[in-house]
């Protein structure tokens, strides 16, 4: 790590500020659920759809698993070996926030995962890892549905230079120093620290840009994105919508990558609007592509915000005398 670059915050996340933040959306959420209810009667459609939802459940909760096994490989491969259980509780965490601009909150990890003597440079530099392969995944399982965003050449290119900024960043030691020497000038102490942290954590990756371990890292999340993907394509079947298996499996992970990029946080709003006019564009009707696009997001991201207060309410309780 460069000069002038260590980490001098072990808790990026503040919890009271979040849980503020996450409470907010959750709101906005629910009022605009009672608003779309209103005439599309949504929530009606769901409820007669339990099953297929538990097993839209099922498959998200097994891909946290396969997210899970990357993490830890990728622990592995710097030189950390926690225990499984322990690490899957501190990894579920992070989504307690999950719902935040580019997933930050997920930084909530370093907590716990320095209680397994994990440093806090280590858990961003892996998090920072893992959002930028998720990028590339998405994007490129995004293809066969192409057409039906005419930005996707546009998203796909910004995809590519952020992660290729992020790599060349990471091994260039001269873009390093000036990167450092631009952070020096930041105004407020507060923007500086932060500044610093991300910066050590882009710096950390090289080590893990090697060929091996990226390859299967992405395999990793191939895996991961397919079955939320096959969640998404299990919904369309229950509620009798005909979709090619192409589209079915590529929806939503480009209606995730237009949320992503969006910068609102967790895509809220923005992720099921593209699943609606993308399935819209395929000639499903506006109350079956919604009861879809909020099916699935609530068996995906509320879920995951769900599991993620469970374990971070375990780890708590843990550590209470």
């Amino acid at each position: 790590m460069a000069e002038g670059t260590s980490l001098t915050s072990p808790a990026p996340v503040r919890r009271g500020r979040a849980l503020g933040w996450l409470s907010v959306i959750a709101f906005v959420y629910v009022v605009a659920l009672w608003y779309v209810d209103r005439d599309k009667h949504v929530l009606s459609r769901l409820s007669q759809l339990a099953a297929p939802l538990c097993g839209c459940v099922v498959l998200v909760l097994c891909s946290y698993l396969v997210r899970y096994q990357r993490w830890h490989t990728v622990l592995r491969a710097q030189g950390h070996r926690v225990p499984w259980r322990s690490g899957l509780y501190a990894y579920l965490a992070g989504f307690a926030f999950t719902a935040s601009p580019g997933k930050a909150g997920e930084l909530l990890r370093i907590r716990y995962f320095s209680r397994l003597g994990v440093p806090a440079s280590t858990t961003l530099a892996t998090f920072v890892y893992e959002r930028a392969l998720d990028l590339l995944v998405i994007t490129a399982l995004s293809a066969a549905a192409a057409r039906l965003v005419p930005l996707f050449g546009v998203l796909s290119a910004v995809v590519l230079a952020l992660v290729l900024a992020l790599c060349v960043l990471a091994c260039w030691p001269g873009l390093q120093r000036l990167a450092a020497a631009l952070v020096s000038r930041l105004p407020g102490e507060g923007v500086r620290r932060l500044a610093r942290f991300l910066l050590g954590g882009a710096q950390d990756l090289r080590p893990l840009l090697a060929p091996g371990l990226t390859s299967v890292s992405a395999l990793y999340g191939a895996v991961a994105w397919l079955l939320t993907s096959l969640a998404f394509a299990w919904l369309c079947l229950a509620l009798g919508i005909e979709v090619s298996w192409q589209h079915a499996l590529s929806i939503y992970p480009l209606a995730m990558l237009v949320g992503a990029l969006s910068f609102v946080p967790g895509g809220v709003g923005t992720t099921e609007a593209a699943i609606v006019l993308m399935l819209g564009a395929l000639g499903v009707a506006t109350d079956a592509a919604l009861a879809v696009a909020i099916g699935i997001r609530l068996a995906s991201l509320w879920l995951a915000v769900a599991v993620g207060m469970l374990a971070m309410a375990s780890l708590e309780a843990r550590t209470q005398p």
